[in-house]
């Protein structure tokens, strides 16, 4: 805050949103808890006076029939008026739950400049509170008085650091403030909606999410109020209507209703007389864009429905309103006449504006040319209430009223008839988005009275859905549902602040809900609700629910209880079986098709390629043994000269042999290892590996044969297929291994023995 701020911020009206009459002095007040001082001490430090002066009450003022706005005493305050908002009562259920020797820490990166006593005989009294700050502004003084009333309870050592607190809190980030001492002092959820109620900065635009745009409408509020004479206002009770010209006017000049739209959703006062021109604007019938045309926009309306009527209906001197259409549709025009009609003679029986044949006959003729005009949403008992609603308020301007009223019923509808469309019901869309927001945030600020109402078989739904449904424009007095309407209308984000009114009102009827577990009374108690309420109360208790969840939750507020945590994990940790438990099976059910697979479409595949590679590595072999004693037969006679080409045709042949055998062998091999399922392809793999052991046998023995073929050559062959039929039914291992060292060795006798052979010629 700044001395320009607080020379500029508003007070709050008695009657409007802000804070609540303060208490008189008690034994816990300030003044009265004071120890005596000297003289001297007393008149350097004159603590006692200022903080007695705080806590004396003025006297409070009873409820105006007329709707003030939080900004009314602005005029007041500019001129350093000393009306002040008033603090909440301190609530009995916050003394004594928190430890006096706690420090003031609202949250882990906080950094405040805190001045913590640590005698403990200091503790148990209350320290001496400075002096509030000369710049400090009503709304300042407000929520010092509540803070001292909350720390007096808590944590008195942070008494004497109540300033410092307030500067870096004050304004927008009260609800920040407030959320971080129920955190940390374990502050039920519903009483911290208490306590920012009644300290709730409505100079600042809490009802914004976005930051910037939050600091830009402050600024420009500022300017505002400052208007063009130097920062005076007009003073009396016409400065908040002297604020709302402004905003229309600087809206005029820069085609943006922001500030409008801030001003109106803090209430626009009955006797300012610019309620329906404000309407008009922030339902889109009169757009601020296009204001240098308000006035040829607004006539070019009013006739245009004026065509409307007077094609689909005639209006007779008594105001009965008939059909005017004949034809094939006449009999279901009739019948929607009529129910129309039915529902308009039980609209508002108690104002003698609605028992009025004209009033009856303005509504009736608007209503029906709206279904007449929209046939996919026709008609819907309820209806009836939101455009009385709307007819009452444009009722200033009697000869165009229901034209008027006419186009603004239609732009509200735009934005509320998914709650009038069948085809809507139980879907997230519309009103019953609504229903559930309201149901979510009665678990988070209150989920004891949830667990209630949940056991009682009572869903606060079935009244839920008319509330939002019409706006509360069925339940609630004609008065307080204009002043709610201003805020719905003007609200940011269109109609989302009418579930904080709904937990707000449930919230109020909290104790009567809880004494009992009956049905009938439940419903009786939340039916009448809306009318045996305060209706200011709740509003003011609304913007503070609205200002905790439209800041930026850091820290989170209100924690989930651990109920909710438990059951969270709980649904999780059930989700989380099911899933692993599909996933196993779907597991088991696809390496069951790959098995099924394997064996009937990829396993005979394997067998029968095994087969032929087997069949082609024994032919092979039985011809090599055959060639092979043939051609030893021929060259007996000339053993000397052949020895060479007989080691190369040898060799030759060894070559062909190993690597037939050897080539279906691996593959045999590799295939059956890929499909162990088939018994059949083991079998095939073991037939080639023995196949291959045998041809390597063979050379071996072929080589030995040739190297002592000059001495007995027909022993040698005799030998020799003697052998390879041996080495066919031989080890696979060991004819392996024979192999791999056979053919280097035999060479190598062979070249040795040639050697001699020649020594000796």
């Amino acid at each position: 805050s700044t001395p320009a701020s607080a020379a500029a911020a508003p007070a709050t009206a008695a009657g409007s949103a802000g804070v609540p009459p303060p208490k008189a002095a008690s034994a816990k007040s300030p003044a009265a808890q004071t120890p005596a001082q000297s003289p001297a001490k007393a008149a350097a430090t004159p603590v006692a006076t200022t903080e007695s002066s705080e806590f004396d009450p003025p006297p409070r003022r009873k409820a105006s029939s007329d709707i003030e706005s939080e900004y009314a005493q602005l005029s007041r305050q500019l001129q350093g008026g000393q009306a002040a908002p008033s603090p909440v009562k301190k609530s009995d259920s916050l003394a004594g739950t928190g430890s006096a020797a706690q420090t003031f820490d609202l949250a882990a990166d906080s950094d405040d400049a805190e001045v913590e006593t640590e005698d403990m005989h200091l503790r148990q009294q209350r320290p001496e509170i400075p002096p509030a700050q000369e710049h400090f502004t009503q709304e300042d003084l407000g929520l010092r008085r509540v803070l001292i009333d909350f720390y007096l309870g808590q944590n008195t050592g942070n008494l004497s650091n109540i300033n410092a607190i307030i500067s870096k809190y004050g304004g927008r980030r009260v609800s920040h403030l407030w959320a971080s001492l129920a955190l940390k002092y374990n502050v039920p959820a519903r009483e911290a909606i208490e306590l920012l109620s009644c300290t709730l900065y409505h100079s600042a635009p809490y009802e914004y999410v976005d930051e910037e745009q939050a600091k830009t409408l402050e600024g420009a509020l500022e300017e505002l109020r400052k208007g063009g004479d130097g920062g005076s206002a007009a003073a009396g009770p016409g400065s908040s209507a002297e604020l709302l010209r402004r905003s229309i006017q600087r809206g005029a000049e820069d085609g943006c209703d922001s500030l409008l739209r801030l001003l109106c959703f803090r209430g626009v006062p009955d006797e300012s007389g610019l309620r329906p021109q404000i309407w008009k604007t922030l339902l889109g019938y009169l757009p601020m864009a296009r204001h240098s045309e308000w006035g040829a926009l607004q006539g070019e309306k009013r006739a245009l429905y004026m065509s409307y009527k007077s094609e689909l209906l005639s209006v007779r001197e008594d105001h009965q309103v008939e059909v005017r259409e004949s034809g094939a549709k006449t009999a279901e025009l009739q019948e929607l006449m009529q129910e129309i009609k039915n529902d308009v003679d039980r609209t508002r029986r108690d104002f003698e504006f609605f028992r009025k044949p004209s009033t009856r006959g303005a509504l009736l003729a608007l209503l029906f040319v709206y279904a007449r005009l929209n046939p996919g949403v026709r008609y819907v008992q309820g209806m009836n209430e939101v455009a009385a609603v709307v007819l009452w308020v444009m009722s200033v301007d009697t000869e165009c009223a229901e034209a008027d009223t006419f186009w603004c019923f239609s732009e509200l509808m735009v934005e509320i008839k998914e709650g009038f469309m069948q085809a809507l019901d139980n879907t997230g869309v519309g009103v019953y988005g609504l229903v559930e927001g309201v149901t979510r945030l009665l678990r988070s600020y209150d989920p004891e009275l949830a667990r209630h109402l949940q056991k009682c078989e009572l869903p606060p739904v079935i009244f839920l859905v008319r509330w939002c449904t019409v706006l509360f424009a069925q339940d609630a007095t004609l008065p307080d549902v204009v002043r709610l309407w201003d805020t719905f209308v003007a609200d940011p984000r269109r109609f989302e602040f009418v579930i904080y009114i709904c937990l707000a009102l449930i919230l109020s009827k909290r104790e009567e809900l809880l004494q009992t577990e009956k049905q009938f009374e439940l419903a009786e108690t939340l039916q009448a609700a809306p009318r045996a309420s305060d209706m200011e109360d709740v509003r003011r208790r609304a913007c503070a629910i609205c200002a905790f969840e439209r800041r930026a939750q850091t820290p989170p507020f209100p924690p989930p209880p651990k109920s909710q945590v438990v059951q969270e994990l709980s649904e999780f940790a059930q989700t989380a079986a099911v899933t692993a438990q599909e996933a196993a099976a779907k597991a088991a059910e696809v390496s069951a098709e790959v098995t099924r697979n394997l064996q009937e479409n990829v396993a005979p595949v394997v067998i029968e390629r095994a087969s032929q590679a087997s069949a082609a590595a024994a032919v092979a072999a039985a011809d090599g043994a055959q060639a092979l004693q043939h051609w030893l037969e021929e060259t007996a006679p000339a053993r000397k000269e052949a020895m060479g080409q007989a080691q190369s045709h040898l060799s030759s042949l060894w070559d062909t042999v190993r690597a037939t055998g050897a080539a279906a062998a691996e593959k045999g091999t590799k295939l059956a290892e890929d499909y162990k399922q088939s018994e059949e392809a083991k079998v095939a793999a073991a037939k080639l590996s023995g196949v291959a052991g045998a041809a390597s046998s063979l050379w071996a023995r072929t080589a030995a044969a040739a190297a002592a073929f000059a001495a007995e050559p027909s022993a040698a062959v005799g030998g020799q297929s003697s052998s390879a039929a041996a080495a066919a039914s031989g080890s696979p291992a060991a004819a392996a291994t024979k192999a791999a060292q056979a053919p280097p060795n035999a060479a190598a006798a062979a070249a040795r023995q040639q050697q001699q052979q020649q020594q000796q010629q």
